[in-house]
């Protein structure tokens, strides 16, 4: 693992390194993809994405790191000094995702525009970025899975046994989940209908997270043999199914 390197006097972080391109790269593809499309699908200017990007990912780091410490509580009131150094590590998707999703409704509401197509657009960039940050916590050898004598377990500092790359089997899945939300939308089949596209991101990535769950060797069974992520993946999965049952009854009361 490669948890930080040196570019000339600079010692940098590969996490938070990782954390800056995945911001840059799909903000840059989001405001790209927001200028071709066809003013009928087109949700937002390439300017209020970046706009947008700037909230989500003030949101988003507020919330990743607020899930983590309530999380870790025990550990935190004892450091307390810890609590604000999310560059050693530390940010958790799913309170990314809430903050991120919190901050930019405020921003969407301010700018009257359509929440779902907002949504919807955003939603394969997301899934990019976050494939990113797991390369990042591959680099930082965290969330990883467990001990495994498999040919492509992989060996972290302070693991006796090789553990399964789970940060990269989820990376591989969201890259998939990414071209395949792209493609929908290039052909417009998830554009159509308000709610899809984000829809399907949030089930996809619920069922995907819930799997790579079941292979992690630094969680906890919470509750039903279930860890935390995965009883969130749940109501993640279900909001997905709401907002899918929501495009589809737009499209019936249509005329």
């Amino acid at each position: 693992m490669f948890p930080t390197f040196t570019l000339g006097p600079v010692q940098l972080h590969s996490y938070a390194v990782l954390m800056a391109a995945a911001f840059l790269i799909g903000t840059w593809l989001a405001s790209q993809a927001a200028e071709m499309r066809a003013p009928a699908y087109r949700a937002l200017t390439a300017s209020q994405v970046i706009d947008l990007t700037g909230v989500a990912l003030i949101g988003g780091l507020a919330g990743a790191r607020v899930y983590y410490v309530l999380l870790y509580w025990s550990v935190f009131k004892r450091h307390p000094e810890e609590i604000l150094a999310f560059w050693h590590g530390g940010l958790i998707w799913y309170g990314a995702l809430f903050g991120s999703v919190g901050a930019g409704w405020v921003y969407v509401r301010l700018k009257r525009l359509s929440s779902l197509r907002v949504a919807d657009h955003m939603a394969p960039f997301m899934a990019l970025g976050h494939a990113i940050g797991r390369l990042g916590c591959f680099m930082q050898g965290c969330c990883y899975g467990r001990a495994t004598q498999a040919w492509w377990g992989v060996r972290l500092p302070g693991h006796p046994e090789p553990v399964i790359p789970t940060q990269l089997l989820e990376m591989t899945g969201l890259l998939g989940l990414f071209v395949l939300l792209r493609q929908g939308q290039r052909h417009g089949t998830l554009l159509q209908y308000p709610g899809r596209a984000s829809g399907w991101f949030l089930i996809s990535y619920a069922l995907l997270r819930g799997a790579i769950e079941s292979l992690r060797g630094d969680q906890v069974v919470w509750w039903a043999g279930l860890t935390l992520q995965q009883l969130v993946s749940v109501g993640v999965g279900v909001g997905g199914l709401v907002l899918l049952a929501v495009s589809v009854r737009r499209v019936a009361s249509s005329p």
